[in-house]
């Protein structure tokens, strides 16, 4: 607690810093406007916990953030081709590495945690209870991420492998572009089942948990979040970047249902 603590402060100092530094223009009736905008780039799954993050930090700080969520790998790709970002939040580890690799990486904290879960429509007939009761024959559409690119999808077929499910099912999968859009496949009954994060499940009242797979079967779920190279030297995106690990923003993502990695 006394880290969470202490980066409130450093966030609150900093804050003062920005607010008197930042590069602005006046418009016709005499306001101040900001022309400095953060970037984020954002796995589709945390979605709701940064937009909320954001506007809270628009409120305190003045600052406008802007973000593209979709799944981690072509995020990953647009930023290696040139992508205008400043930060970058991953959903697999992987693609924190990759953009490591390309040294575009400034600063990094695998700050989250997820897990699996296996979710159905609300007043679904079939009895899933377990991982092996999706080879039933009611169950004719299992939706997941993309498992050669979405880390959702990924982590999903990892788990069926261990579970020597996955030759039996993945005639069923119904590969999404996305993890949100797994989701939605399940929410409009285009899927009569679906392998998506708890976060996402969480947000729905369209579905309902049927199995939690446990991170034995996946390996741990970890969120790096990332200042890119283009961050350093702009203050507004390095003290977004601080916020993210603020007391303020832990609880935000707590509300969602992610796991706060301790540093």
């Amino acid at each position: 607690m006394k880290r969470f603590y202490f980066v409130g402060y450093v966030f609150f100092v900093a804050l003062i810093v920005v607010a008197t530094s930042r590069v602005t223009a006046v418009a016709q009736d005499g306001t101040a406007v900001d022309k400095k905008t953060i970037v984020v780039f954002a796995a589709a799954s945390t979605t709701n916990a940064i937009d909320e993050i954001k506007q809270q930090f628009a409120k305190q700080a003045g600052i406008n953030v802007q973000t593209s969520y979709a799944a981690s790998a072509p995020l990953a790709q647009q930023i290696v081709n040139g992508a205008d970002a400043d930060i970058f939040i991953s959903a697999d580890t992987k693609w924190a590495d990759y953009l490591a690799e390309k040294k575009l990486v400034a600063q990094r904290r695998d700050a989250l945690g997820n897990r699996l879960v296996i979710v159905v429509p609300n007043g679904s007939k079939p009895d899933i209870k377990k991982p092996e009761d999706l080879i039933v024959k009611p169950i004719e559409h299992i939706a997941i991420g993309e498992p050669d690119s979405v880390p959702a999808g990924k982590y999903a077929k990892q788990a069926l492998i261990k579970l020597d499910l996955w030759e039996k099912l993945k005639e069923k999968t119904v590969p999404a572009q996305d993890v949100r859009q797994a989701l939605t496949f399940v929410e409009t009954g285009a899927a009569e089942a679906g392998i998506v994060y708890a976060t996402d499940a969480a947000i729905s009242k369209k579905v309902k948990v049927a199995v939690e797979i446990p991170e034995t079967l996946t390996g741990p779920i970890r969120y790096p979040i990332v200042l890119l190279i283009q961050g350093i030297g702009k203050p507004e995106a390095e003290l977004f970047f601080r916020y993210l690990n603020s007391p303020e923003a832990v609880k935000i993502f707590k509300k969602y249902g992610f796991i706060i990695q301790t540093q």
